[in-house]
């Protein structure tokens, strides 16, 4: 294990200090103060941050009166504590860390800095076969991809045992219907869903076929030749779909509204939020709210929607790490950028092609 035996008092820090695209929301400070830990929380020296769209979107669209600015950018970390605080860790583990968005907000801390204090509860120990940068990538979008098929049914600490000898599957084999395979929470849905044995189709562009197949996806799809609804209602699957997990967040009602074709009664259609366009949230939520409140007998899909909306529970991250030691889990990193160069991982991850996570090493 690594350990630091003295702490600064100032770090380096990517900073938001304004609404708008990274790029005039972000400044680079140079002498911010390292944060004290409080009661429950520990300092870590961060060594790798992951980036995820939540990131770069809440960047443009909250205003300053909305959310506690200024504050470090992003919200996934990997790195080493150097003050244990009191907590069940000791200092030089290495662990991974997440810092939810209400507790940036309210914490003013974040994963683009040299250091950052984190509740315990908020701490893993991190995996020894991953790197830093693997690691980074694990936090947010592996919990969204547990939580996602919580909701639709499938329940990963259900349908999983963590015990070696013994790996329960469902008595016969299910279908799920995972738009976005190539995202990283598409990639961390596919394995988590061959790993309870369901038969996984995904989708993504042309370009991406065999990345999304090695993954893990039984059945391809590619969103660009024709739209995905019209592909699904002209060869519907059987069985049909338990679920459909959105994990490209469609702005299209399209895959919802004609599920029923191939979607079977009491599925669910969960999705990670959709975000608006150039049209802007009224549009969005106009077009949404008619396909929602269309009752059934009046042309409505009797699908239920959710919409995920992710809570730090340190059990799925246990699990997640337990899966990744026994080899049926593993991050993607698609990019990886030195700390300086923060603002070019932003372009990466803001073209939508990312395949797998987007990193940046803190120094």
């Amino acid at each position: 294990m690594s350990s630091f035996s003295t702490i600064p008092k100032a770090q380096k820090v990517w900073m938001v200090v304004r609404q708008g695209k990274p790029q005039t929301a972000l400044e680079f400070k140079t002498d911010v103060p390292v944060p004290k830990p409080k009661s429950g929380e520990v300092l870590v020296k961060v060594l790798a941050a992951g980036y995820n769209p939540v990131g770069w979107k809440l960047m443009g669209t909250l205003p300053n009166v909305l959310t506690k600015r200024p504050h470090p950018a992003e919200h996934d970390l990997a790195g080493v504590i150097v003050d244990a605080n009191g907590s069940s860790f000791s200092n030089g583990d290495e662990v991974i860390g997440y810092i939810p968005v209400s507790l940036q907000s309210s914490s003013r801390q974040g994963a683009l800095a040299q250091y950052a204090t984190l509740p315990e509860d908020n701490v893993v120990l991190k995996p020894a076969k991953l790197s830093w940068e693997e690691a980074a990538g694990l936090p947010l979008a592996a919990h969204t991809a547990v939580q996602s098929l919580r909701l639709g049914g499938y329940d990963p600490t259900h349908w999983l045992s963590l015990n070696p000898t013994s790996t329960p599957t469902p008595s016969n084999q299910e279908a799920i219907f995972i738009n976005g395979g190539s995202t990283a929470i598409g990639i961390y849905a596919i394995q988590l869903a061959k790993a309870m044995s369901l038969h996984v189709t995904a989708t993504a562009s042309a370009r991406n076929e065999s990345f999304v197949r090695g993954v893990g996806a039984d059945k391809f799809l590619d969103y660009t030749a024709r739209p995905l609804a019209e592909q699904l209602s002209d060869h519907p699957p059987e069985p049909r779909f338990g679920m459909i997990l959105d994990a490209a967040g469609s702005l299209d009602t399209a895959l919802y509204t004609n599920s029923a074709a191939y979607v079977k009664n009491g599925g669910a259609y969960v999705t990670t939020g959709p975000y608006p366009d150039k049209s802007g949230w009224m549009c969005l939520l106009g077009r949404w709210a008619g396909a929602l409140l269309r009752p059934s007998f009046l042309g409505g899909t009797p699908t239920t929607w959710k919409i995920v909306r992710v809570v730090n529970i340190k059990e799925d991250m246990k699990m997640l790490c337990t899966l990744i030691e026994r080899g049926a889990l593993r991050p993607y990193v698609d990019s990886t950028y030195e700390f300086g160069s923060a603002l070019d991982a932003y372009e990466r991850i803001m073209t939508g092609r990312a395949t797998g996570k987007v990193i940046v090493k803190v120094e």
